[in-house]
């Protein structure tokens, strides 16, 4: 009979004529040839294809035999669930349901990628596939590779697709088909499961100051939204255990890292660096970071966290339409061996609080602003010097500003500003300085800008923008001390801004005038560029800083792969007082970034010290899923290797591999410099799906 007419006949047999099938919702079969003989045994030939319930049966012959509930089949045989997961195998006896029997000369792939390969799999109802003398493996095989990079072989392997696990017993792991580890009782993820408790992958860590060691982090997953990872760190110098506990919550998340360790360097040591936010009713977010250290040495030996200052702060925030509100508390803390001597005279806790409301009815054609601010700022000591070594300082300010911008049909925009501010001062131990202090700014600016651009034969596009800005600031008042603007520096987002101080304790006086421009220049898909100047120049009052340094940047792009980005500071004298430059650089096998800094002393910038710096990161994939990488970081000014690390990765489709050796300089004396030797090992298949096969190997021939 027809293919066609062999597709109704079998369906009608199954669906209505054999009893052991009255229980499934639908059957289908279809195949080239179907025959029915006098027992009642339907016999089904040439791509034979059965379809049940969301599982799909391919294979070149099923036998049926009506008075029982089982189908004959072989192979080539594959069975594709609703899930994705397949069967193939060369013989099977399987009920009508497709999903209870045996499976011979088979195997079974999870997720398109981890494929279990048996001489028998038998399936149980819908939860549990058992399978003899295993080999399981995520690497790809054929003819050019016939021996996975890595393999587990076992006895027997149970998988539980309802908790989605696997049990292997007598597992033996192997690299390249060497025996590397025995384990008589195993128990892993299948690829389809996000999160499971259980051990990850161990890593191996060798330190000059720690020794040999080794981690192994434990999962523990509570629920969908929290987990923590204990890891264990053991080598011949430390015990240490590490944490990471993360939690996401419905309007917000908590986040917190650390570790307990006792060595040979300090005995007992401790730290934990957290943050946590929450969405609060009325639009309010709140936002908390907590930072300790028990030691100043402890995260640079164990390359924990690059920080020389701890800070813990809570705040809480609202941004509207109309107002801005934010209030926060922060405690400081020195890691830093020149600081910790002296560390009851620096800022130990700030009080901020600041409220900022848009007035429309008192616009005047502009835009009108209100706001109001307090600080409370404490030094831990109470001394009362001359100096003010112990000095606490609280201030409350209020400021009112209007700004309107007009633009003419020449093209040119103008704005203007109005602005006003009044700040009360208390001071506390400080003799030099009166308890109260208050004092009263005013401030006008008029800003020009003409935005020219045009366009140019094939499709060049360039455009050039001239900037005048004329700034006069009145001070009347107290002489007030300054916490919040001792490190200012020019740039171009301050360079044509009502104040180039980043606090309110310092403002200009007097008048001054800020020009310059940007002018950039592009063909698309080629190149382009962007350049800009400034200076300040001071027609009166008190000098400010820059008042005599230009302000030269610059960017240069080409394509899609390369940018070079450059920024100094030319004094009057053509000196570059400030230079810093950024080469960033990726190809289809190569990435590389690269910057220097260099800073000349100002102690009129907080800047006391020559600053010079060189770093360089970058990548190169070698071949075969081999990349090698290096970062390197030089400080002229201590004349010294701050940072060199140079690692391989190998990445294949079953497997990543990295390794890594780097030198880290310490910045004081309380810590020795320290080189660290990684090695990690991930096994890719396991526990979630990787659909980044990049470094897959190619089977050839």
């Amino acid at each position: 009979m027809t293919r066609h007419l062999a597709a109704w006949v079998a369906a009608l047999i199954l669906c209505f004529g054999a009893g052991a099938l009255r229980s499934q919702e639908f059957a289908s079969l279809v195949a080239d040839s179907i025959s029915v003989d006098p027992a009642g045994r339907l016999t089904a030939t040439g791509n034979v294809e059965i379809l049940v319930q969301g599982t799909r049966l391919t294979a070149a012959s099923v036998s049926y035999q009506s008075d029982g509930n089982q189908l004959i089949i072989s192979g080539p045989i594959r069975v594709t669930e609703e899930d994705g997961t397949v069967f193939l195998a060369d013989h099977a006896d399987l009920d009508g349901s497709l999903r209870e029997g045996l499976l011979v000369s088979a195997r079974m792939v999870l997720e398109r990628h981890f494929q279990i390969a048996a001489n028998r799999i038998a399936r149980t109802g819908n939860r549990y596939t058992s399978f003899d003398r295993v080999v399981a493996s995520s690497c790809e095989v054929c003819a050019a590779n016939p021996v996975p990079l890595w393999e587990i072989r076992a006895s027997n392997v149970v998988h539980d697709d309802v908790e989605h696990q696997l049990y292997f017993t007598n597992a033996r792991l192997r690299f390249s088909g060497v025996p590397i580890l025995y384990v008589p009782r195993l128990r892993l993820p299948d690829p389809s499961l996000d999160r499971a408790d259980g051990f990850l992958i161990p890593q191996i860590k060798v330190t000059s100051d720690l020794g040999t060691g080794i981690k192994l982090p434990y999962f523990l997953a509570y629920g969908n939204h929290r987990d923590l990872t204990l890891t264990p760190y053991l080598s011949s110098s430390t015990t240490t255990l590490e944490f990471r506990y993360r939690q996401e919550l419905e309007r917000g998340h908590i986040e917190a890292v650390g570790a307990v360790s006792n060595d040979d360097i300090e005995g007992s040591r401790r730290y934990l660096l957290g943050n946590a936010s929450r969405l609060l009713p009325r639009g309010f977010l709140f936002e908390a970071q907590a930072e300790y250290a028990s030691d100043p040495g402890y995260l640079f030996t164990y390359d924990y966290a690059d920080r020389d200052r701890l800070t813990n702060q809570m705040a809480v925030t609202r941004v509207r339409n109309k107002d801005v509100f934010r209030s926060e508390f922060t405690e400081y803390r020195t890691l830093r061996e020149s600081e910790i001597a002296n560390r009851g005279t620096l800022p130990a806790r700030l009080l901020n609080i600041y409220y900022e409301r848009e007035l429309p009815k008192l616009s005047f054609g502009g835009r009108t602003f209100a706001s109001i601010s307090s600080s409370s700022l404490v030094r831990p000591s109470s001394e009362s010097t001359q100096e003010g070594h112990g000095r606490d300082v609280n201030r409350l300010g209020a400021s009112v500003e209007w700004l309107r911008s007009l633009t003419f049909s020449s093209g040119l925009i103008a704005k203007a500003e109005l602005g006003m501010r009044g700040d009360a001062y208390t001071i506390a131990q400080d003799r030099k300085l009166e308890s109260n202090l208050s004092r009263m700014i005013s401030r006008t600016a008029l800003e020009l800008r003409i935005p020219m651009a045009r366009r140019m034969f094939g499709s060049r596009r360039e455009f050039l923008e001239p900037i005048l800005r004329i700034d006069a600031s009145d001070t009347k008042g107290d002489a007030v001390p300054n916490e919040d603007s001792r490190v200012v520096e020019i740039d171009e987002a301050n360079l044509f801004a009502p104040t180039r101080y980043p606090g309110v304790d310092r403002s200009d006086d007097g008048v001054r005038v800020a020009v310059g421009g940007t002018w950039s220049h592009e063909i698309p898909e080629q190149w382009d560029i962007d350049l800009g100047l400034g200076r300040v120049f001071r027609v009166s009052g008190d000098p400010g800083p820059d008042d005599s340094e230009w302000l030269v940047s610059g960017r240069l792009g080409i394509g899609r792969d390369l940018s070079i980005y450059s920024r100094s500071l030319v004094n009057s004298g053509l000196d570059i007082t400030l230079s810093e430059a950024r080469l960033d650089w990726a190809a289809a096998r190569h990435s590389l970034s690269s910057s220097y800094f260099h800073a000349e002393p100002d102690a009129a910038k907080g800047r006391n010290t020559r600053l010079s710096e060189w770093s360089f990161k970058g990548a190169y994939d070698i071949s075969d899923g081999w990349t090698a990488r290096a970062d390197w970081r030089y400080d002229f000014a201590a004349n010294r290797v701050a940072r060199t690390e140079l690692g391989f990765d190998y990445r294949t489709e079953c497997m990543n591999l990295a390794l890594s050796l780097s030198r880290r300089s310490a910045n004081s004396t309380s810590v020795d410099s320290t080189t660290e030797i990684g090695f990690h090992v991930s096994l890719l298949g396991f526990g979630s799906r990787d659909d980044d096969r990049a470094g897959q190997r190619v089977c050839r021939g």
